[in-house]
């Protein structure tokens, strides 16, 4: 297992980071559900310092969100750093990337408000519904099911998002 390649993410700002972290974890989801990821983003900078103060330090923290490590033979991995590597000529043809941008953007600047549900809370943990369902189906699977300890608030698009 290979961890972040942080000279190709830190060479980014904060907005790039976080649209591209956006962009990977809900791309597919609706806007509502873009802007639920980026809630948590920022409620972890806000209110849970042990993976990092910063938007770089959450984000690139180990084992904090699956796309900036090597798994299951590391395509979506080196997906994300090709992505990383020409962020502004990926952003020009990305429109999903675009959109992100635009809601990392906005929400750093105020613009854009966190979930309300989500931010109330300081919430700070999700996970896809998809994944969650199969762990949860498959005990035999050896991996930390960290949700059946904590409660949960909401579902959006196909993320679920606990306290």
């Amino acid at each position: 297992m290979k961890f972040i390649d942080k000279p190709i993410f830190e060479a980014l700002t904060d907005e790039q980071l976080m649209g591209l972290c956006i962009e990977r974890e809900a791309g597919g989801e609706p806007r509502e559900g873009r802007i639920a990821v980026g809630t948590v983003i920022l409620e972890r900078v806000d209110h849970r310092s042990w993976d990092g103060k910063t938007i770089q330090e959450v984000i690139l923290w180990p084992w904090q969100f699956s796309w900036t490590m090597e798994l299951a033979g590391g395509a979506y991995y080196a997906e994300s750093v090709a992505m990383a590597d020409d962020f502004n000529v990926t952003v020009s043809h990305n429109k999903a990337l675009q959109e992100c941008l635009d809601i990392a953007k906005g929400m750093i600047a105020g613009t854009i408000p966190r979930d309300p549900d989500l931010a109330a809370i300081n919430c700070v943990q999700y996970v896809a519904g998809k994944y969650r369902r199969y762990m949860d189906a498959h005990p035999e699977i050896k991996g930390t099911r960290w949700w059946k300890k904590m409660k949960l608030i909401k579902a959006i698009g196909g993320h679920e998002f606990y306290i």
